[in-house]
């Protein structure tokens, strides 16, 4: 009797042993390990100077970590700044605690992540929409804007009934100067007699500001409005709305926010490129120090059209003259000016 009791006490705490070694194998929640897990999961941190729900840059840019979190198998975190540049090198630092590759979004960055990433050698940072030289573990990931813009403003041509169209930007910064140069001159490519105004908001985050700021811009006679301003353009769109004028969208196919304002969107294809760089640096093909640019050509630049089922404004002829368009560009045949 003694010795089956004794049996009986052995296998319980055996069993007691196996269930506290499963519970303590969590392999969840990626904040609660640093580094690679001894799975040997890739990590990626995604920094963005605003906050998710933008529906435009920084939502784009978590599309990526996403793709990149389903199809290569890593693990991901978002820290979020919510335009607080106090929180800017505290972020970052959190996050290159926490990950292998840190994704950081937003010009806000552009000294901080080049005092912070020397600190962390062993770790390599993606800085997206600007260029950063001289320091080997950041590549940087910047766009062709202005061939983007270009179509936009070229398509904007085509539908105007006013011969008018105009641009809200967020802050004024070369990025966004890219912006405009290139829907300046694919409007007066397709109709040199055009008018584009542009005001710049001041503010990346502020719908009342993008709001205000269209409609400074169809009081004058303007028919269409495009906007490179993040947050702030949903006002564009509010105002597209109220007074019965058209919208271009950004960064994002943003036609599903509002289909019968939103004439099409120019797509800025910030996931793809955050996907694709933390690919190549996972399989070794891209290096810290680097420089990619993406336009036409890379696919980093495009128009989107909304789905089948929304009511279509640009028509196939426009289409099919755009392609055209695209075509010159990339051959070099057109050239649209840039600003850096």
């Amino acid at each position: 009797m003694k010795n089956k009791l004794v049996k009986v006490i052995c296998l319980l705490m055996v069993a007691m042993l196996a269930f506290v070694g499963c519970s303590s194998n969590t392999g969840g929640n990626p904040s609660d390990n640093n580094g690679t897990d001894g799975a040997g999961k890739t990590k990626v941190g995604l920094v963005v100077s605003g906050g998710l729900g933008d529906r435009s840059f920084y939502d784009s840019s978590n599309e990526g970590l996403q793709s990149a979190i389903k199809n290569l198998g890593v693990e991901g975190k978002v820290l979020e700044c919510k335009n607080d540049l106090a929180l800017l090198s505290d972020q970052l630092v959190q996050a290159s605690n926490y990950a292998d590759i840190v994704v950081v979004v937003g010009f806000e960055f552009y000294d901080v992540i080049q005092e912070i990433a020397p600190q962390f050698p062993t770790k390599t940072y993606i800085y997206v929409d600007n260029a950063i030289t001289g320091i080997d573990n950041i590549v940087s990931v910047q766009y062709k804007e202005n061939e983007g813009s270009f179509l936009a403003g070229a398509l904007g041509a085509m539908l105007s009934e006013t011969d008018h169209i105009g641009m809200v930007g967020g802050v004024d910064l070369p990025v966004i100067r890219n912006f405009q140069v290139g829907y300046e001159e694919g409007a007066k490519f397709v109709n040199p007699e055009i008018k584009v105004d542009v005001i710049f908001a001041g503010d990346f985050e502020d719908p009342t500001k993008g709001k205000e700021s269209a409609i400074a811009i169809y009081n004058k006679g303007a028919d269409i409005v495009f906007h490179a301003a993040g947050k702030t353009g949903e006002g564009v769109f509010e105002a597209g709305k109220d007074l019965g004028k058209y919208a271009i969208g950004v960064d994002s196919d943003q036609r599903y926010i509002n289909p019968d304002v939103i004439m099409y969107s120019m797509i800025k294809n910030v996931g793809l490129s955050v996907y694709e760089t933390i690919e190549n640096i996972i399989n070794g093909s891209i290096k810290g120090g680097e420089t990619l640019t993406y336009g036409i050509k890379e696919n980093g630049i495009g128009i989107g059209y909304g789905t089948e089922d929304m009511k279509q404004f640009v028509t196939d002829e426009m289409k099919a003259t755009l392609a055209e368009i695209s075509e010159k560009i990339v051959s070099g045949e057109i050239k649209v000016t840039e600003v850096r």
